[in-house]
Order: C-alpha cells, then sequence, then structure tokens
C-alpha cells in the first residue's frame, strides 16, 4: 500500500476542498513531496498526524488506504479493548486495524494502546490456548493478524524524524517471541526515535556487534523465555558492559524476567510495561 497519496486524494478522504489542502501543505502543516514531474504527494504519517492533532473525521478513509470505517467516530476505551479481542478471536483483520487506529487518530498514544489493548487482548487469547478453549491455529492466526496489525499502526506512526536518535531491539537466541519488540519499536517511534527491530532469536555476540558498529542510543531487549540461567546472566551482563562502553541505553523487559534474574543483571532500566518504556525514552532521548 502507498505511503504518498496526491492532495485531491486526501482532500476526498478527509472531507474538505483540495484548495484549504493545499493551503494546510504550504503552511507546512503537512509534508509534501515532489515527484519527478512536480506533483506534489503527501506522506500518510503525516496526513494523520494532522488529522489527530485537529481531532478531524475522516469521510472516506479508503481513498488512503485505510479500513473502511476508519476515522468516523472516536471509540471508547472500554468498547475497544473488547472489539479488538472479538475482531482478534476471529480473525477480523480490517476491524482489528480499525480499533487501533481509531484509538491513535483520536489522540491515544502508541504506549497507551499496546498496553490497555493490544497486550491484554494477546494475552486473553493465549489463556484461552492454554486451557484449550481455543485451537492452535487460532492462536496463531491471532499472531498473523497482529503483525498486521503493526503494520498499519507503523504506516500511521511513520518512521521517525531524519535527525531522530536511533534504538534497535531484539529478542534472545532460543526466544521466538516477537509481538513485544514489534510493539517496542512502535512505541518509540511515536516518541521520536528512529527505531528497528531486528528480529527474534539473535544471539548475544550479534547484538553486541550491532551496538559497534552503528551505534543506536538505546538496545530494548525483549525475554520470554530462558534456556540456561546462569549462561544467559553471564552474556547478558557481558552486553551491558559493550552497551555502556558506546554510551547505548540497554532496556530489559519480558515475563521471565523474574526477581531472582534480574537481581543478577545489569541493565540501564527495566520496564513493566510500554508506558513505561515511552517515559523512559522521552527523558534519553538527545536534544537535536
Amino acid at each position: 500500500m502507498s505511503q504518498f497519496f496526491s492532495p485531491r486524494e486526501v482532500a476526498v478522504a478527509i472531507g474538505v476542498s483540495e484548495s484549504s489542502l493545499k493551503r494546510w501543505v504550504d503552511k507546512g502543516l503537512i509534508v509534501a513531496a515532489k515527484t519527478g514531474g512536480g506533483h506534489r504527494r503527501l506522506q500518510l504519517d503525516s496526513v494523520l498526524r494532522y488529522i489527530r492533532e485537529e481531532r478531524m473525521s475522516i469521510a472516506q478513509p479508503e481513498v488512503i488506504g485505510l479500513p473502511p470505517g476508519t476515522g468516523v467516530s472516536p471509540p471508547s476505551d472500554e468498547g475497544a479493548v473488547g472489539d479488538f479481542l472479538r475482531s482478534l478471536s476471529v480473525g477480523d483483520e480490517a476491524s482489528c486495524c480499525r480499533v487501533v487506529l481509531d484509538l491513535f487518530l483520536a489522540g491515544s498514544s502508541v504506549s497507551k494502546i499496546c498496553d490497555n489493548v493490544i497486550a491484554p487482548a494477546f494475552h486473553r487469547i493465549g489463556d484461552l490456548w492454554r486451557g484449550g478453549n481455543i485451537e492452535i491455529y487460532q492462536e496463531r492466526r491471532a499472531c498473523e493478524v497482529c503483525s498486521r496489525v503493526f503494520h498499519e499502526l507503523r504506516r500511521a506512526v511513520g518512521n521517525g524524524p531524519d535527525n531522530g536518535p536511533v534504538a534497535f531491539g531484539a529478542t534472545l537466541d532460543g526466544d521466538p517471541y516477537t509481538l513485544a519488540v514489534n510493539m517496542a519499536e512502535l512505541v518509540l517511534r511515536d516518541s521520536g526515535w528512529r527505531a528497528m527491530s531486528l528480529g527474534h532469536m539473535l544471539p548475544f555476540d550479534t547484538l553486541r556487534q550491532a551496538i559497534e558498529t552503528d551505534r543506536p542510543a538505546l538496545m530494548f531487549v525483549s525475554v520470554t523465555s530462558i534456556r540456561d540461567p546462569d549462561r544467559f546472566v553471564a552474556s547478558f551482563n557481558t552486553l551491558y558492559d559493550a552497551a555502556s562502553a558506546f554510551d547505548c541505553a540497554l532496556v530489559a523487559g519480558g515475563q521471565a524476567l523474574k526477581a531472582d534474574i534480574r537481581q543478577r543483571l545489569r541493565y540501564t532500566t527495566f520496564c513493566d510495561n510500554f508506558q513505561h518504556l515511552e517515559a523512559f525514552a522521552r527523558t534519553i532521548k538527545p536534544k537535536f
């Protein structure tokens, strides 16, 4: 799906005149790029940021690649949780995307959406699966739907400012669960970072190399399983030493980091939820 749209397409989507839209672009309220032929193209994340700031509704969201019904009316937080869970349970991707995008457009931070809607719904899906109340395919389908929800939210948030600080994230060797890392990436982008997930099941050695080569200002690591606690602690602390040597904050989180493990680890901060991550990231974000 395109990230760029013509002024006419955006005007139709929002339900305003093209001349009004062009005035907003001229004032720098919406970022525009120009094609080789000199035609303006508006970037989706900039358009949605303006809609979000001005609390505007969207008349025809499908014109700019959003699910039908997105941005028509502001959602309630309470209703959003139930709607997202019901849609996730039956694999209704469009409805899941619409719930999340509606919250974002209504002004909710990505960290609150992750903490209050996505994470609780997915935990409930996991409980149903472990209790034998849903099939394995339904739980896996929910994972796939969530990954596409993240894709749509990533389009809405954008890549972060060109001069923003860099952050990397990953899960470690033996840990295949990527949902938390994907949410952390989006939270940091929403906070003005150029954040990127490096993927899952990465060895400690390659994360150290990433820090030394690319010099991120922050590395976030999600830990949902640990094979060998002693080896894990030793390797993690070595990673912390490398991060410290290059002025990189090492942020840890995940359900496997119980109190007995955490007290043996060295890290910059531990985050129990995504709002903690957002608050920490904003305190250390370098000024440009």
